[in-house]
C-alpha cells in the first residue's frame, strides 16, 4: 500500500520535524461523551437531510491520498462543509501524535444516506504541527477545540473543551478491531463537536486546538473556491 508522506514539526518547532506515512484514515462521528452534545449534531445534521445513524459512535474508512495541509481546494459546489476534529496519527513502537484537522464533507451526499461516498468526495486536512500525545494527556480534558469561519476569529462556529469528546486512548481501541494489519500509519479523525449556529457553507474554515496548560496551539486553517474557471460550472 502506497502511502501519504507527510513533514510534521512537533510543537511547531522547524528543528522538531517528524516524517509521518500515512497507510489509512479512519473518520469517526458522534463521538461526544455528552449525548445531550451527540443528539445535537445528529438534528443538526437532520436539518441538511442527513439521516440519523442506526448507532454511535460511526467509523469511515478513507484513502490516506485525501489527507492534505494544503491551504486552499476547489470545490464544484456549496454543498459541502467542515468540522473542527482533533486528530491522532499513529506511529511505530506505538508512538501517538496530536494534529488539528478537519473532516470535509459533501452535504448533499450525506444527506442522500451515501456517507461513505460523501467523505471521499472531499480531503481530510490536517495541520502541520503536531504534539505527542505522552505530552498532553494529563490535561487533555482542558484543551480547547474551536473554529471559525470567513476570517471571523472572534466569532466561533464551534467551540468546546475536549472532554466532551472521546478521549484518544479510547478511540484508538474502538478502531484497533477495524483495521487490517498493523495500526501503524493509521490516522483517526475523532468526530466533532455541534456547531453554535447552524451548519452552512463558508468560504474560509479555520480551526485550533488550544493547550494552556503548555501555551501551545495547533491550527489548521484553508480556503474554499468555486470552480469559476470552466464554463460549464
Amino acid at each position: 500500500m502506497e502511502g501519504k508522506r507527510l513533514e510534521l514539526f512537533i510543537d511547531g518547532q522547524f528543528d522538531q520535524r517528524v516524517l509521518f506515512t500515512a497507510n489509512k484514515i479512519i473518520n469517526a462521528g458522534y463521538t461526544g461523551r455528552n449525548q445531550e452534545e451527540v443528539r445535537k449534531h445528529i438534528e443538526e445534521l437532520k436539518l441538511l437531510g442527513v439521516p440519523a445513524p442506526d448507532q454511535v459512535p460511526t467509523y469511515y474508512p478513507k484513502p490516506a491520498a485525501l489527507l492534505t495541509s494544503d491551504e486552499s481546494i476547489e470545490i464544484a459546489d456549496t454543498d459541502n462543509t467542515g468540522e473542527a476534529e482533533y486528530v491522532l496519527l499513529i506511529g511505530e513502537n506505538e508512538t501517538v501524535y496530536v494534529a488539528a484537522g478537519s473532516d470535509h464533507t459533501d452535504r448533499k451526499l450525506e444527506g442522500l444516506n451515501n456517507i461513505l461516498k460523501a467523505k471521499q468526495m472531499c480531503p481530510n486536512f490536517i495541520s502541520k504541527a503536531v504534539w505527542r500525545l505522552e505530552d498532553v494527556e494529563t490535561h487533555w480534558d482542558d484543551i480547547i477545540i474551536r473554529s471559525w469561519v470567513n476570517g471571523h476569529s472572534e466569532a466561533a462556529y464551534q467551540e468546546s473543551k475536549l472532554s466532551a469528546m472521546m478521549g484518544p486512548r479510547e478511540l484508538i481501541e474502538r478502531v484497533k478491531p477495524l483495521v487490517a494489519g498493523p495500526m501503524a500509519g493509521t490516522v483517526i479523525y475523532s468526530g466533532t463537536v455541534g456547531t453554535l449556529g447552524e451548519i452552512k457553507f463558508n468560504n474560509r474554515f479555520e480551526m485550533e486546538l488550544v493547550d494552556k496548560v503548555r501555551g501551545q496551539r495547533l491550527y489548521c486553517g484553508y480556503y474554499l473556491k468555486l470552480i469559476n474557471w470552466f464554463a460549464g460550472c
